[in-house]
């Protein structure tokens, strides 16, 4: 095998030596064996990115050990076994989403912190927190964890516990005509996002969120109800789901799907996505009427690129009835310029 040396300033032959390398971390000394390639011409050691975050994550999982902190696997056990997603953990815990997070991945605790969550093995630490600080889990996550609590058996599903990490989202949650009378339906949101990406194999940041709304109006206009329950805003460049980021962000996560960055010839950055390797856990079925709503926005809209639906979307009368910013009412849908062949 050959690797660019930077010290030799050409590519080299390398080999693979055992050794034992020492590192501090926070005042400790931790010593762990690592393979390291070697350049055979000058005995240069030639790293690279993966193979450093592998030999940290040897050291931190030294340092855990000599320290007697919790494994990131033991962390995440802990906080599954009462159902908690990682944001209502760390809300319990008065941290935040993102330090339970990193925790689970890999990241090294402070002391403290591995103090509180250690305790959480106790179920009657849980529930003196819940009594607490129960107020800042939704309703619905505070109930999965009682019946956690009380040993109610329960299938343990990544899917539910991505989806309540969704209640940061500011989706309204009302049946009303602000939502096409459907309460949202993250599951549904997330389906026909990902039915676009396979019809379409690829689509952009401002083609998908045009074909949700067209999506959902068409379903309003011919079933008197949305297809996801979003409510849509007024933006400078057509209407929008109310926190399509966070819930773009959220599929992400959960490998819904797949992001993909293209740099364009003028120096910006599009965002394109394409079916993810858990797509198919959704598990969310169409009606024949929603199949036939979904192709007739893919067959009249997909080839359009993201200048030409955002413009087309500037036509409709629920964007131009609708103050900048504001909530789009469904009742616009009825003059939607997009119908069902008859």
């Amino acid at each position: 095998m050959t690797t660019f040396c930077p010290t030799c300033e050409d590519y080299r032959e390398t080999k693979t030596v055992d050794r034992r390398e020492t590192y501090t971390v926070r005042g400790r000394k931790v010593t762990v064996p690592v393979k390291a390639a070697v350049c055979v011409g000058c005995g240069e050691s030639l790293g690279s990115d993966e193979k450093d975050q592998e030999v940290l994550r040897e050291v931190y999982a030294a340092y855990r050990r000599e320290a007697d902190l919790l494994t990131p696997e033991r962390i995440r056990l802990i906080r599954k076994r009462y159902r908690l997603s990682q944001k209502s953990f760390a809300a319990l815990l008065g941290m935040s989403e993102a330090t339970i997070n990193r925790y689970e991945q890999g990241g090294l605790q402070d002391q403290a912190h591995d103090v509180a969550i250690r305790a959480c093995e106790a179920p009657e630490f849980v529930r003196d927190l819940l009594q607490r600080r129960g107020n800042l889990l939704s309703e619905w996550q505070r109930q999965r964890t009682e019946k956690a609590l009380a040993g109610e058996a329960q299938p343990d599903s990544e899917v539910m516990d991505m989806l309540d990490d969704l209640e940061c989202t500011v989706m309204p949650r009302e049946v009303t005509d602000r939502t096409g009378f459907r309460r949202f339906d993250q599951k549904r949101f997330a389906a026909v996002v990902l039915w676009f990406c396979r019809r379409l194999n690829s689509v952009s940041r401002t083609v998908i969120n045009k074909m949700l709304f067209y999506a959902d109006f068409l379903n309003f206009q011919t079933a008197t109800v949305s297809l996801t329950g979003s409510a849509y805003r007024r933006l400078q460049y057509g209407p929008v789901p109310t926190d399509y980021g966070q819930m773009l962000d959220w599929m992400e996560a959960a490998e819904f799907l797949v992001c993909d960055e293209v740099a364009y010839p003028n120096g910006n950055t599009g965002y394109y996505y394409r079916a993810g390797p858990k797509a198919e856990s959704l598990g969310v079925e169409f009606t024949a009427h929603e199949q036939v709503v979904l192709e007739r926005v893919a067959d009249a809209l997909g080839t359009l690129a993201a200048k030409a639906i955002s413009d087309r979307s500037h036509e409709e009368a629920a964007w131009k009835n609708t103050e900048d910013k504001k909530i789009i009412s469904y009742r616009e849908a009825m003059s939607l310029s997009l119908s069902l062949p008859k």
